[in-house]
């Protein structure tokens, strides 16, 4: 028990100590947070008041509420439960903490929004419902997943799929809301519905691409500046920017470096960074198709 409670105290030490780490999980969770409540907004304004099934255990929940009348966010937790069990060790505990969070958040939020909002029409248009719902969601799955977080049960088994079939996060998403809109088409009886339901899944789907794209697109920089062997040492050295994202392709005597990051969300940190080092440094940003590394 004693050893337990040093242990407990070591770890409350090593968060002091290291305000670094506590700031990142807050950036982290506020991503969480945000991307749960615009996805709550999307479902509840967008797609349940049309009986769409967008796919994923949210358009599941919506099928059945139909039948047995309890509310959706409440349905979607009791099926995220098992789900997030089976694959809370494949998250892993801080992952799974974050994917919790928003699984509840997301509940909540859709049940609070259609209770304020009586769960009426807000657009008339369903086209525009489904297509305009499905940017909305697709672009809080993406904040979510950015934050190293999935929605719930629906990533998790598509995260859980991936282990054993070679097709990329979308591609799988779309096989499984599929199977869910097919379950809708049966309970609601109406084949548009299956219409407008697909053109919100795509939707999703292809929001969700160009934003993980965007994340990971690779980039060259030219760097052009008469220290650049001090702004490679705080390359070298910062925690920020680190030699898994950026690598030195090229350095000569003629003031010039030539840099290739994988990751974009970088590129802020790497220019402040170069800024800094050296104020009147010109740097350009060029978008690389590919790039061996």
């Amino acid at each position: 028990m004693k050893n337990n409670t040093r242990s407990v105290r070591a770890r409350i030490a090593q968060r002091i100590k290291n305000p670094q780490f506590s700031r990142e999980e807050l950036k982290s969770y506020a991503k969480v947070l945000l991307g749960s409540a615009i996805l709550a907004i999307g479902y509840a304004l967008f797609i349940v008041p049309h009986n769409i099934v967008p796919g994923g255990i949210f358009g599941l929940s919506i099928a059945i509420h139909e039948i047995i009348g309890l509310s959706v966010g409440f349905i979607a937790m009791c099926l995220n439960i098992p789900i997030l069990l089976l694959g809370i060790k494949l998250l892993g505990r801080k992952n799974g903490l974050k994917t919790t969070f928003s699984m509840v958040t997301v509940s909540f939020g859709i049940d609070l929004v259609l209770f304020l909002t009586n769960g009426e029409i807000i657009v008339n248009d369903v086209l525009v419902s489904s297509v305009f719902g499905g940017l909305l969601i697709g672009v809080s799955v993406a904040i979510v997943i950015s934050a190293n977080a999935t929605t719930g049960g629906n990533d998790i088994l598509v995260k859980l799929f991936q282990r054993y079939v070679q097709l990329s996060f979308s591609q799988l998403n779309l096989i499984i809301n599929g199977l869910i809109v097919l379950i809708g088409v049966v309970i609601f009886n109406d084949y548009t519905m299956a219409a407008y339901s697909v053109i919100a899944i795509f939707t999703i789907s292809k929001t969700i691409d160009y934003y993980q794209e965007k994340a990971v697109q690779t980039k060259t920089v030219l760097v052009f500046s008469q220290r650049n062997n001090e702004i490679q040492k705080e390359i070298l050295e910062s925690t920020q920017v680190t030699r898994e994202s950026v690598k030195l392709i090229h350095h000569d005597s003629d003031e010039k470096m030539i840099l290739v990051t994988k990751n974009t969300s970088k590129l802020a940190k790497l220019e402040e960074l170069i800024t800094r080092t050296d104020p009147k440094a010109h740097v350009v940003f060029l978008k690389s198709n590919r790039t061996m590394m």
